[in-house]
């Protein structure tokens, strides 16, 4: 008997022996590594919505390490597992006095190691608190698993074998290897396949069945013949099995949706499995057509983009797309565009006219001023730096225009904008609301992809936030109603027009095409193109440019974006018909002055029906219309006075009303009104000649300091105008008349005369 032999069985006596003795005074000097099982870090697998795996991410030291339950794993591994590795796992305390022995006398049968006598107790502590193979912490090992056994139960510790046992590389615990080498689940696994894995523990670099499938077979008929003696299989079986082939590889286990898996790695660090909402099928859709997009663009200088997909009535994120090739290091792939802060442009419109409609300042047939105009220093400029005058709101927001939405924001007040974007979740507005003004409605802060297209998603829900679901059973959390219905519908009714997609070749049938709402936006300087559609179901958010920031003239919203989402909508309702939105009790119709869009007046020529919020939208009736007293039988057209200096010098239909309007339109400024002096009150005329010269009556006035013009009236018939200080005779008629003198702000007077 050689040396060695006598010394392993000296060995395996003194370790029966000393650690049933020595038990407490060992486990006193070496504790239980108790905090090794808490501090294990698990591979992270992220899922799609469908249960496929996306992505894995490695665990401690690089491996692949992935928690599993015995319930999760097919009961032939396990039997094959304890049939070669622990068979008494049931019945010992954690040491197992039989296959000490039994191991020592196989060696010294032998005369050498055939046979070693850890149990599956003991392989759990040394892959806890991996330490040198020494005798003295052979023992220490012995000790921690009495201990163990005592502290958990025998199916906690096979479960923490199954999730720690080396099966070859990097690789760690059966589901690892089974997912790794067979590309299946453990409960999966066959018979044949079981056995494979389950002799893989006790050299796993030399077994490992995708490099040396010729080792694996022979381990593997080991661990059949070893079900065979335990009656766990029977004889015929294991002559099959034994000839089954090898067929392993180390294939990987996805890498789908990169950015997103990221995303959620990252987001939920302390979760090795997450089921989340993803949808693979949108968002491989999505992200093939942003690659053809982009690689369209290309030569135009756009490299990137990225996609974002909500499904409105739960909040959950169907896609992310966050650029075009995650792969390309020329394009910075791996930037997630979604996340990336980037200039919004006219994307955040739609919510000033949202907080102006909720306020009753607007609906969308009235009229607002797209004319030069200066805020404290501030002037603003249209998209192609024209003018158009006098347009609707539909009009103003249909068309993006720049003036008319700083004028609604100045009205509304800049921070109800800059407070509501805060509601829905915009992160990014990280500085004092002064400090973006006015102009934020324009584009002025940055947004990110991902949170612009969830605020969209509010207004599909018709005004209610919700913050995105990411995880699948995710319990839904913070909605809050930031926007009336009534309010919200409109918006949806506004950028629902579905005629300017025919201005970039997309022309609709309203019986097949989806119908949306859809926002674009494109950037100063053309370095970002914009496009956030939805409809009740879905909202999606789309961004095309660089990540350097470069510019491109491509970069167009409704250009670039818009086509991209149009087809991602047309391709979800492939096979089923779209919704559209209910109008809501609280919007109702009423008749509207088709120039104003104000309710209709008794002076407005022409009414349509329009849109409006009941109890809420402004109730003023025309103002624009008016009948002069100059002229009973005629309408003008009065605007505001920044409307009137435009259509002045702009429009040659444009005829401008007499500066004095009667009590039916009337202009009206404290301070004195005129004094007539002549003719006077209450006086008899006599006309003594025939001749005309002589049949003239002066008309005299006194007028304020401010008065600039004096409007003579006979009889309720304009006579003549004059500036203060002016003569002017009228050639008297027989008769009884009333003679009324103003000024240029309407206050007048009147004297009543006859004349014989």
């Amino acid at each position: 008997m050689s040396k060695l032999i006598k010394r392993i069985t000296f060995t395996a006596l003194v370790l029966v022996i000393s650690t049933f003795i020595g038990y407490r005074a060992i486990l006193a000097l070496f504790p239980f590594p108790q905090e090794k099982i808490s501090q294990i870090k698990y591979s992270k697998i992220i899922y799609d919505r469908q249960g496929n795996i996306l992505r894995a991410f490695t665990g401690q030291n690089d491996s692949w390490i992935m928690p599993v339950n015995l319930q999760s794993i097919n009961h032939n591994f396990s039997e094959a597992t304890l049939s070669i590795e622990d068979k008494r796992f049931f019945k010992h305390p954690g040491v197992d006095p039989l296959a000490v022995m039994r191991a020592a006398t196989s060696n010294l049968k032998a005369g050498k190691i055939i046979s070693g006598a850890s149990t599956i107790s003991m392989q759990v502590v040394r892959l806890l608190a991996p330490k040198e193979r020494t005798f003295f912490n052979k023992i220490i090992e012995a000790v921690h698993a009495f201990y163990l056994e005592r502290k958990y139960s025998k199916a906690e510790i096979l479960n923490l074998y199954f999730d720690l046992a080396p099966y070859g590389g990097n690789i760690y615990g059966v589901k690892a290897a089974s997912m790794r080498f067979f590309q299946k689940l453990p409960y999966d696994l066959s018979l044949s396949e079981s056995a494979l894995l389950a002799g893989l523990p006790q050299s796993p670099s030399l077994l490992r069945p995708d490099r040396y499938p010729a080792r694996a077979k022979k381990r593997r008929k080991q661990v059949l013949l070893s079900m065979v003696e335990n009656s766990q299989i029977t004889k015929n079986q294991f002559n099959k099995l034994q000839e089954e082939p090898v067929v392993a590889k180390n294939s990987s286990l996805g890498f789908n949706a990169p950015h997103f898996s990221r995303f959620i790695k990252n987001k939920y660090p302390k979760e090795s499995y997450i089921y989340t909402t993803l949808d693979s099928n949108i968002q491989h859709f999505a992200q093939t057509k942003l690659k053809e997009v982009v690689n369209r663009l290309r030569p135009y200088g756009v490299t990137n983009g990225a996609i974002v997909v909500i499904e409105n009535r739960t909040g959950k994120l169907r896609a992310m797309v966050g650029s075009a090739d995650f792969f390309s290091k020329k394009d910075s792939g791996q930037i997630n565009g979604t996340l990336s802060r980037r200039c919004p442009g006219s994307t955040l419109k739609p919510f000033s006219y949202a907080i102006s409609f909720d306020k009753g300042l607007y609906t969308p047939a009235m009229i607002l001023a797209d004319v030069p105009i200066r805020y404290s220093g501030y002037k603003p400029k249209d998209y192609d730096k024209d003018y158009r005058g006098p347009v609707t709101v539909r009009e103003a927001l249909v068309d993006s225009l720049n003036i008319p939405a700083v004028s609604v924001t100045n009205r509304i007040g800049f921070r109800k904008l800059y407070f509501l974007m805060e509601k829905l979740g915009i992160t990014t507005l990280d500085k004092n609301p002064n400090f973006y003004g006015l102009s934020l409605v324009l584009g002025s802060a940055e947004v990110r992809l991902l949170e612009l297209t969830n605020a969209y998603s509010a207004l599909a829900r018709l005004g209610v936030y919700k913050p995105i679901q990411y995880k699948k059973d995710q319990a839904a959390t913070g909605e809050e109603r930031v926007i009336s219905e009534a309010a919200a519908y409109l918006i949806a009714d506004i950028l629902g027009d579905q005629k300017r997609l025919a201005a970039i070749g997309i022309y609709r049938s309203k019986d097949n095409s989806p119908k949306i709402a859809f926002k674009t936006g494109t950037s100063y300087n053309h370095k970002d193109a914009w496009t956030i559609a939805y409809n009740p179901e879905y909202t999606i958010g789309i961004w095309l440019g660089n990540f350097s920031g470069k510019s491109s003239k491509a970069l167009v919203g409704i250009e670039a974006a818009t086509p991209l989402a149009v087809e991602i909508f047309d391709w979800l309702y492939l096979s089923q018909p779209a919704p559209w939105y209910k109008r809501p009790d609280s919007v109702g119709e009423r008749l509207v002055c088709a120039l104003s869009g104000e309710p209709v007046g008794k002076d407005c020529p022409h009414a349509v029906m329009s849109l409006y919020i009941k109890g809420r939208s402004i109730g003023k009736r025309c103002t624009v219309h008016r009948k002069m007293f100059v002229d009973q039988d005629k309408v003008y057209q009065v605007w505001p006075k920044e409307l009137a200096s435009w259509l002045r010098e702009n429009d040659p239909s444009y005829i401008e009303p007499p500066d004095y309007l009667s009590a039916k339109g009337k202009i009206t400024k404290s301070g004195n009104k005129p004094k007539i002096l002549s003719p006077s009150p209450g006086c008899e005329y006599f006309i003594t000649s025939s001749q005309a010269s002589q049949r003239k009556l002066p008309l005299k006035a006194q007028a304020a300091y401010d008065s600039k013009q004096l409007f003579w009236f006979i009889d309720g018939k304009y006579f003549n105008k004059i500036e203060p200080g002016e003569k002017l005779f009228w050639e008297m008629e027989e008769g009884t008349h009333k003679i009324i003198c103003s000024d240029n702000y309407g206050r007048s007077s009147e004297v009543e005369i006859k004349v014989r």
